[in-house]
């Protein structure tokens, strides 16, 4: 559950941004066209960060122990 805190930010940040860009350079599109891509869009780019953050979201780093801030 921990990844989804990142991949529903992605998701989102796909579909503000290719609405945005299909919008300014696509226009000719239609809007519903547009959207179906942005969709396909969020949701391929939310499974492909949720199987790339399996493993870096469970790992956390130890903090690091006092005498290893120390100089010598």
């Amino acid at each position: 559950m921990k990844r989804f805190k990142f991949v529903i930010p992605i998701m989102v940040v796909v579909a503000v941004l290719s609405l945005w860009y299909l919008g300014k350079e696509y226009s000719e599109i239609p809007l519903t066209t547009r959207i179906l891509i942005t969709a396909g869009g969020s949701v391929v780019s939310g499974i492909i960060s949720y199987f790339m953050l399996k493993n870096d979201v469970h790992k956390v780093d130890p903090k690091p122990s006092e005498n290893f801030n120390k100089k010598h």
